[in-house]
């Protein structure tokens, strides 16, 4: 990954609002995932301690009323 992702994505999880991490918002909650399907850490998307736990809480929920996937391309 290069610096330029890495600070875009920091930059981005600044100006996030508790309000838009929600499980319905899609396109938000895919930006804290890795191509395979993993959550991304919080020291790599530089989020705090609260907006973590509710990034990770909310994929989950989308995971399980199936709106995004538990794993992409898993070729074992």
């Amino acid at each position: 990954m290069s610096d330029i992702a890495r600070v875009n994505r920091k930059e981005f999880t600044a100006k996030l609002k508790a309000e838009e991490i929600d499980y319905k918002r899609l396109d938000v909650l895919s930006r804290f995932l890795t191509p395979i399907g993993k959550i991304e850490p919080a020291r790599r998307t530089g989020a705090s301690r609260t907006q973590q736990t509710r990034i990770v809480r909310a994929i989950k929920r989308a995971r399980y009323l199936g709106l995004l996937p538990y794993t992409i391309n898993d070729t074992r």
